[in-house]
């Protein structure tokens, strides 16, 4: 090598080749560990909305602090971002453990959950009442979800008809040739009619409602009794006023969102029906009862009655109903997560007035299109989350897998999913035995399970996408029209329920 001065410059070729690469490299490294630092800032700062949840079943309330915090001890150490609490039925042999639901030591245990979770990094959601749907001890007959009753007498005339009526008529009409229609309700007395029918062949229509029967499903103690009626804003009044009081002199710590549980009400009336449908149709449905009711009635004329049926019961449910109680919600500073199928009304509606559209899928339902309903109503209404009841059933106890769970939910996520909710895990004390208390359509995610020690590495991949989802916006190349009118114009039966399960 050679070394040699002139006019100050020091020559050493190989040396200053070798100090450009160093250069050149050292410029590479820096700009590569720029840009890495500008993708970890890129990417989101991970929320406890970000993580998976699950549903946290008490059975019989039967709940305790120290056990509290040791479960919700469980769910942080394997990545969940929060639990969502749903009293039910109780476990056989702890009755002396039972818990009144909202009883003032229920709602120390709720007060004490949210505070503990809170300290761990985790949310709580909890349903407003018991087991599903909503309903309780407050819902009287009157406002229980009910079912249209009616008994047809035919009688031709000339002739007097006299025949008692049902005490709770709502309304007694009676249609003759030629298109002729009496409103007899007004001649009721002493509960019953007397009439003189004229000339022809008459159809006497005596209508009234009554409660379907359908009780709260799995209800804890304390949250027995019918579920409300959806159409009456009476009745979803008179169930919140149970929660002004519990919570009316709560001081303790409020969870994150309240949840209403897919539509299982059995319901196709309500007092108000028929005033609510002249108010909004513009006719009245008494003139059309045998359109509605005979199902040898004219199919051109019975579809286009039962569509403005339809369209009028949606409108009920939406504006007596969901809209009630999420502005309550919203009064009370409580976000809403609302599963709208099996409902008879416009699910897209229903859907995008709560925070979260939740969807789910039962056992091996898995068309995308169920969740789309959600996704959609999230997108138009700026939603933020679309989540989902997730592994409900799956497979029998303890027999699902993360291979059942991983593809699974990669196909909500492509649905537009991006807040999934574990269905579930079951608050179960430690002294009792293997397999400790369960909910009987339980994916089983709990430290009993032999897939708990791998469940962290899924949930850190679901929070990865997650955290991806809910921060990106919608871009759908294809928009589709729903069109729920046609949906309704089907002539036969009364409801249009807009199940999931088998879609």
């Amino acid at each position: 090598m050679k070394h040699d001065i002139d006019h100050g410059v020091w020559h050493c070729p190989f040396l200053w080749n070798e100090g450009v690469v160093l250069l050149v490299l050292w410029i590479a490294g820096w700009c590569s560990l720029a840009v890495a630092q500008s993708e970890v800032q890129l990417w989101p700062d991970v929320s406890r909305q970000m993580r998976p949840w699950a549903y946290w079943w008490w059975m019989g309330s039967a709940v305790d602090k120290d056990n509290i915090t040791s479960q919700l001890q469980e769910y942080q150490k394997a990545g969940m971002g929060g639990v969502h609490i749903i009293p039910i039925y109780g476990a056989k042999g702890y009755e002396d453990r039972y818990i009144e639901y909202l009883s003032p030591q229920w709602m120390e245990m709720l007060d004490y959950t949210v505070t503990e979770a809170d300290r761990l990094g985790l949310g709580v959601d909890m349903t407003l009442g018991t087991g599903w749907c909503f309903g309780g001890p407050m819902i009287p007959d009157s406002l229980a979800n009910a079912i249209v009753k009616y008994k047809v007498e035919k009688v031709t005339g000339p002739t007097e008809v006299r025949f008692k009526v049902n005490p709770a008529v709502q309304t007694l009409m009676a249609y003759g040739p030629n298109g002729q229609i009496v409103e007899l309700t007004d001649q009721i007395a002493g509960g019953e009619i007397k009439w003189a029918a004229p000339q022809g062949d008459w159809q006497i229509y005596e209508l009234w409602q009554q409660p379907s029967g359908r009780k709260v499903k799995r209800a804890a103690p304390g949250g027995q009794g019918h579920m409300l009626n959806p159409f009456s804003r009476e009745a979803t009044e008179t169930f919140l006023k149970e929660f002004d009081k519990a919570f009316g002199d709560y001081k303790g710590r409020m969870p994150r969102a309240i949840y209403h549980d897919s539509y299982e009400y059995v319901c196709n009336w309500s007092a108000d029906l028929l005033s609510e449908f002249q108010k909004r149709r513009g006719y009245r449905l008494q003139d059309y009862l045998p359109a509605l009711l005979d199902k040898d009635a004219d199919p051109q004329l019975a579809s286009r009655v039962k569509a403005d049926y339809r369209w009028t019961i949606s409108e009920m449910m939406t504006d007596h109903f969901t809209q009630t109680w999420v502005q309550w919600a919203k009064s009370k500073g409580l976000l809403t997560r609302n599963e709208a199928h099996g409902s008879p009304a416009n699910l897209l509606d229903l859907y995008a007035l709560s925070d979260s559209p939740e969807t789910e899928f039962f056992r091996f339902d898995r068309n995308p299109l169920v969740a789309k309903f959600a996704s959609s109503a999230a997108h138009t209404a700026g939603r933020r989350f679309t989540s989902c009841e997730t592994g409900t059933w799956l497979q029998e106890h303890f027999q699902v897998t993360l291979g059942h769970l991983k593809p699974f939910i990669d196909g909500l996520f492509v649905s537009g999913v991006n807040h999934v909710f574990y269905h579930g895990t079951c608050y179960s004390p430690k002294e009792a035995p293997w397999p400790g208390w369960v909910f009987y359509a339980s994916t089983q995610m709990n430290p009993r399970n032999s897939i708990w020690k791998d469940v962290p590495a899924l949930n850190t991949y679901l929070t990865r996408c997650q955290s991806v989802l809910q921060a990106g916006k919608p871009d759908n190349d294809i928009l589709l029209y729903w069109p729920i009118c046609d949906y309704w114009s089907d002539p036969a039966g009364l409801n249009q329920d807009l199940t999931v399960h088998g879609t």
